[in-house]
C-alpha cells in the first residue's frame, strides 16, 4: 500500500478525447518550425511533411496515433513511487548563511553549495545551469563543465552559442577519455524552445551539430499561461501536449527512440508584473491534467513541481513547494525537487536546501511502501491490549515502529514549554546552525584529476583566444 501514485482524474474521457484531437490538429495544420536546412532534410526522409522555403515541420495525425501506439510504454499499475531532489545553482544570488544576505557567488560559496548536499540524507548532489562566477559571458557553457567537474556537481548542458559547439565536444571526449566512457554517456547538451511550436536557428544548429556526431542535446520547453500559451489551462495543456509529441517524434526521426514521455513546466504569467512565478496553483493543476493524459497513451511524466516566489526561506516557501510538489506526487508517483531554490530560481540558499532535505524526507515516508498484512495489522496485539490498553509496552509496536513512523531532525519535536526553554528556535534558526556547523567543517571537493583540469583549461585558454 502507498499513498503516492495512483490516477487522479480530473478530466471526463470527453475532455481527454477533445484534448488529444485538439493537440493532434495543431501538429497537422501548424506543425513545427525547425530552422536548420539538414535537420528538415532527415525529417523529409522520415516520412513528415516538410516545407523548405518556410522550414515547416507537420505531423499527420496517421503517424502521430503510430507513434503513440508503437511507442515504449510505461507500466503504471507497477510502478512504485519515487522521490528524490538536488541542489540546483541557477542564475541569481548566493543566500549567505552566515550574514544572511543576498550576495553575489564566490567559488569557496560554489564549492561548499556543491559539497553541502554530501551531508544530506535526502539530496542526491548538486547541478548547475551556466556559470554562476565571474566569467567571461561568452564562455559560461565551458565553465560551468569546469567548475561542476572540478568540485563534484552536474553540469545542466546550456550549450548558448554555435561558436561554443566544437570546443564543447573537445571537453566532452577529454573527460570521456578520463573517465574510460564512451563519448555519448557523459555528454550534456540543452537547448531550449523559447516561443512554442519552434525551434530556432541557433537552437537546431546545435541540434544538428551534435546529432551529426551521434550525439543527442535535450530539447525543454516552459510555458506562461497568457503569454506563450493561451491564457486558460486547456489551452495550455494543449500546445504543450502538441509540443511534447512533435519534440518525442523528433527524437524518434533522428535517433530511433520511440519512449514517450509527456512532461509539464506550465505557470501563469503575472499580469501585473510581467513574470513567471512558480508558487501557483495553476502549476500544480497543469501537472495533475498532464498526468492524466500521460496514463491515457501509457507514457511516463514529470512534472515542474516544489518550488517558490519567496526571496528567503519562509512561510511562504515552504507553503508554495508543498502547494505543487504533494499533488505531483500524488498523481505523477514520483517528484524530483531542486533543494535550495528560492525567487523563482533567483536565489540559492543553503538554508532552504537544508529544510527542503527535511521536506524531501518527509515526502519519502509518504511516497513508502507500507504493507498491510496480518503481521502489520497485529490483530492478536490488539486483541490483547483489550479496552483501555496502550501499544507503548508491547512486541508488535518495537518490531515495526522504526520501519513505520519517521522521525524529523529539523521540525519540531517538543512540547511548547522545552521549546521555550531551549531558546525558542524556529526550523529555519536549526537550519541554519547546521549549514555554519558544515560549513565550519572544511569543504570535500570531489575533484577532477590534474591531467583533466590542465587540459579542460587549455581548451578554454584556446577558446578565448579564438573567440574574444
Amino acid at each position: 500500500m502507498h499513498a503516492a501514485g495512483h490516477a487522479y482524474n480530473l478530466m471526463s474521457p470527453a475532455e481527454v478525447e477533445l484534448i488529444h484531437h485538439s493537440a493532434l490538429r495543431i501538429l497537422k495544420e501548424v506543425g513545427m518550425e525547425v530552422q536548420n536546412q539538414r535537420l528538415l532534410e532527415v525529417l523529409a526522409e522520415f516520412g513528415l511533411q516538410v516545407d523548405l522555403q518556410v522550414q515547416r515541420v507537420r505531423f499527420p495525425p496517421p503517424l502521430v496515433e503510430r507513434f503513440i501506439a508503437e511507442a515504449e510504454k510505461h507500466d503504471w499499475e507497477r510502478a512504485r513511487p519515487r522521490v528524490g531532489g538536488s541542489a540546483g545553482v541557477y542564475h541569481g544570488l548566493y543566500h549567505d548563511p552566515l550574514s544572511g544576505e543576498l550576495v553575489p557567488w564566490t567559488e569557496e560559496a560554489l564549492a561548499f553549495y556543491f559539497d553541502l548536499p554530501r551531508h544530506l540524507a535526502h539530496v542526491d548532489g548538486a547541478h548547475m545551469f551556466g556559470c554562476r562566477l565571474p566569467v567571461p559571458e561568452l564562455l559560461g557553457p565551458l565553465y560551468e563543465r569546469y567548475y561542476c567537474w572540478k568540485y563534484g556537481g552536474r553540469e545542466d548542458g546550456s550549450i548558448h552559442l554555435d561558436e561554443l559547439c566544437p570546443y564543447l565536444l573537445e571537453l566532452y571526449q577529454a573527460l570521456a577519455d578520463e573517465r574510460e566512457l564512451p563519448l555519448e554517456e557523459v555528454f550534456q547538451g540543452t537547448v531550449y524552445l523559447v516561443p512554442p511550436l519552434k525551434l530556432g536557428r541557433h537552437e537546431a544548429y546545435q541540434v544538428a551539430y551534435f546529432w551529426e556526431r551521434g550525439l543527442g542535446v535535450h530539447i525543454g520547453d516552459m510555458y506562461a499561461l497568457g503569454a506563450t500559451a493561451p491564457a486558460t489551462l486547456a489551452g495550455a495543456v494543449v500546445l504543450n501536449l502538441a509540443e511534447q509529441l512533435a519534440l518525442r517524434i523528433l527524437d524518434w526521426a533522428l535517433f530511433g527512440e520511440k519512449r514517450l514521455h509527456l512532461s509539464a513546466s506550465i505557470s501563469v504569467m503575472n499580469m501585473r508584473a510581467l513574470i513567471y512565478p512558480y508558487g501557483r496553483p495553476e502549476m500544480a493543476i497543469a501537472n495533475l491534467m498532464t498526468a492524466q493524459l500521460a496514463r491515457h497513451y501509457g507514457a511516463s511524466f514529470s512534472g515542474h513541481a516544489g518550488l517558490t516566489d519567496a526571496k528567503l526561506p519562509s512561510v511562504e516557501a515552504g507553503a508554495q513547494k508543498a502547494l505543487t510538489a504533494i499533488p505531483t506526487l500524488l498523481a505523477g508517483g514520483s517528484l524530483w525537487l531542486d533543494a535550495g531554490l528560492l525567487s523563482i530560481d533567483e536565489v540559492c540558499s543553503p538554508v532552504q536546501m537544508i529544510l527542503d532535505n527535511e521536506f524531501l524526507g518527509a515526502l519519502q515516508r509518504f511516497a513508502h511502501e507500507f504493507p498491510v498484512t496480518e503481521e502489520a495489522i497485529g490483530l492478536e496485539t490488539i486483541i490483547g491490549a483489550g479496552p483501555g490498553g496502550h501499544f507503548l509496552d508491547k512486541l508488535h509496536t518495537v518490531r515495526h515502529f522504526r520501519d513505520e513512523h519517521w522521525e524529523p531532525t529539523i521540525w519540531s519535536r517538543q512540547m511548547l514549554r522545552p521549546w521555550m526553554e531551549e531558546g525558542c528556535q524556529l526550523d529555519v534558526d536549526r537550519a541554519r546552525e547546521l549549514a555554519l556547523e558544515v560549513q565550519g567543517r572544511g569543504v570535500e571537493v570531489a575533484g577532477m584529476s590534474e591531467g583533466l583540469e590542465r587540459e579542460v583549461l587549455g581548451i578554454i585558454e584556446g577558446a578565448k583566444e579564438a573567440l574574444l
